[in-house]
C-alpha cells in the first residue's frame, strides 16, 4: 500500500509538485535584495541592464538547447511558449551601458555552462529551468509598473521583456501549466524536472547576489 504522502504525491499534477517542492529554493531567492531595489525605484539603470545582460546569456541557451532538443517532453510543453532572448536583446538596445559585476558575470556564466550540460545529457530537465524562467512572469507584472515609472519605458521601448504577453500573462500561464502537466506524467521524470527547477533558482540566485553588489541600502 502506498502511504498518504505518496499516494497524494501521485496525484499531484507536476506543476502543483513544482509550486510545492521549490517553495522554500523561491523564497530564498525572492529574498535576494535585487528586486526590492526595482520595488523602491532606487535601482540605477545601468545596474537594470546588467540583469537583462545576464538574463539574456541565459534566456538564449535554455531557447537554443529547447530548440535543438527532439525530446517529445520537450517539444510539446516548449511549444507555444514566448522566447525571451529576442525580448532582452531590444531591451538592452535601449537600457545601454549594462553594468555587471564580476561575481555576477561569473555566476552567469557557470549557470550557462550549467544549462548547456543539463541540454546534453538530461534534456526533460531543461522543463525545470523553463518553469523558473516563465513563472518570473507572474511577479513581472509587479516589477514592469516600477521599471516604467523610474526609466520611463513602456512595451515598446525598453519593457518588451516584462511585457512579453501584454495583458494576458495569466491566460499564458494557464496554458503552460496546462502543456506541461500533459508533458511530463511520469513521476521518475517530474521528479528530475524539479530537481532542475530547485537547482536554477540556486543559480540565479546567485547571479541575483552578484547584481545586488553595492547598490543603496544592500549591507553586504
Amino acid at each position: 500500500m502506498h502511504s498518504p504522502t505518496e499516494s497524494t504525491m501521485d496525484q499531484a499534477t507536476l506543476m502543483d509538485r513544482l509550486k510545492a517542492e521549490t517553495a522554500e529554493a523561491h523564497a530564498q531567492t525572492e529574498a535576494i535584495p535585487f528586486n526590492a531595489g526595482i520595488m523602491a525605484k532606487t535601482m540605477p539603470q545601468a545596474r537594470y541592464a546588467g540583469q537583462l545582460a545576464c538574463w539574456k546569456r541565459v534566456h538564449e541557451v535554455l531557447e537554443t538547447a529547447l530548440n535543438a532538443s527532439s525530446n517529445t517532453a520537450v517539444m510539446s510543453a516548449w511549444t507555444g511558449t514566448t522566447e525571451r532572448a529576442p525580448l532582452l536583446a531590444a531591451d538592452l538596445e535601449w537600457h545601454v551601458d549594462a553594468d555587471v559585476p564580476a561575481e555576477a558575470a561569473d555566476a552567469t556564466a557557470d549557470m550557462v555552462q550549467w544549462v548547456e550540460s543539463i541540454g546534453a545529457s538530461d534534456p526533460i530537465s531543461l522543463l525545470g529551468i523553463l518553469y523558473v524562467l516563465e513563472g518570473s512572469t507572474l511577479g513581472g507584472m509587479i516589477l514592469s509598473k516600477c521599471i516604467a515609472e523610474m526609466y520611463g519605458c513602456d512595451a515598446e521601448h525598453g519593457l518588451a521583456y516584462y511585457s512579453a504577453h501584454g495583458n494576458q500573462v495569466m491566460p499564458n500561464w494557464m496554458e503552460f501549466k496546462a502543456r506541461m502537466n500533459m508533458s511530463v506524467p511520469s513521476i521518475e521524470d517530474q521528479d528530475r524536472v524539479i530537481r532542475a527547477a530547485s537547482e536554477t533558482f540556486h543559480q540565479l540566485g546567485l547571479i541575483l547576489i552578484g547584481l545586488s553588489k553595492g547598490l543603496p541600502g544592500v549591507v553586504e
